[in-house]
């Protein structure tokens, strides 16, 4: 007896923290019927999310950005998943300190509360930087780091209290079909039996561009490698309550960044040669 396929007003693949903020988002629009697949466990299958330092800087280099920043830190304080910090952007030289300057004066166009601290008032907030070394730094007491995998469970289950959202955790997806035209798709074919739908929203990360494969789609996404460290135990945090309490760091002169997370610290570098990594070669769950 053939068993009949799911039926699904759309499939969303990958339940990172767009999956899951997309499903989220889609239900509270009315959308119903949604299923959402990944082929790592819950509440944490594994990728960019689980992974991610979290901090949120809310000034970028447009008012958009800017703006949609504003309304995802919103958002995770809704939630209940979002701790301020403050976050502190350095200088070592003169082209950098007339950068902080520059996000200095778009921050009070867009209304974000800002400060530009001497080397002395940076080492006030932050006591284990050599302040020798900086010539000022631009401080944002709205900066603060998200517990994206908290948020992201949330959302999925605000999205299945409404009744619009199936959720199929280690599930993998093995061909998406089309139609006899190829422009439209008509069912994904899971781990966990097929599903027919005729939309598709891949949110899988650096596997992406695999899946979308499937679908004779090209997503232009290559995965670079990311180096962190976490040092510690750190003395000065050995009394901390919670996850953070010092400012984030970024020290954009040298492609870093710094953080407290708990008693150790967080070291994050791009200061090296681009690393490509193709999702082919990421082990699977198993291995």
């Amino acid at each position: 007896m053939r068993q009949h396929n799911s039926l699904a007003k759309a499939v969303i693949i990958g339940a990172g923290i767009v999956g899951n903020s997309l499903a989220y988002h889609l239900a509270q629009l009315g959308w119903r019927d949604l299923i959402l697949v990944d082929k790592g466990p819950m509440p944490n299958p594994g990728g960019s999310t689980g992974h991610a330092s979290n901090f949120i800087f809310p000034v970028d280099y447009s008012k958009m950005m800017t703006e949609l920043t504003a309304d995802s830190t919103a958002q995770y304080k809704e939630l209940g998943v979002f701790t301020e910090s403050g976050g502190i952007e350095v200088a070592r030289s003169d082209a950098r300190r007339q950068e902080l300057r520059r996000r200095a004066s778009a921050a009070t166009a867009w209304g974000v509360p800002h400060q530009m601290l001497t080397p002395a008032q940076v080492k006030e907030k932050v006591p284990y930087i050599d302040e020798e070394i900086i010539l000022e730094g631009l401080y944002f007491p709205t900066v603060g780091v998200v517990d994206s995998l908290r948020a992201g469970t949330l959302m999925r289950e605000r999205a299945q209290e409404l009744g619009a959202l199936e959720v199929r955790a280690n599930t993998e997806i093995l061909g998406i079909d089309l139609s006899e035209d190829g422009r439209r798709v008509k069912s994904v074919r899971t781990t966990s039996g097929d599903i027919d739908t005729d939309v598709v929203v891949i949110c899988c990360g650096v596997w992406s561009g695999r899946v979308a494969r499937l679908a004779g789609a090209s997503i232009p996404l290559t995965p670079i490698v990311h180096q962190m460290i976490s040092v510690g135990p750190i003395p000065l945090f050995a009394d901390t309550v919670g996850e953070i309490v010092y400012p984030i760091i970024r020290d954009m002169d040298t492609n870093m960044y710094e953080r407290q997370h708990g008693g150790d610290m967080e070291v994050g570098s791009y200061a090296h040669r681009p690393i490509i990594v193709s999702p082919d070669e990421i082990p699977s769950i198993e291995q």
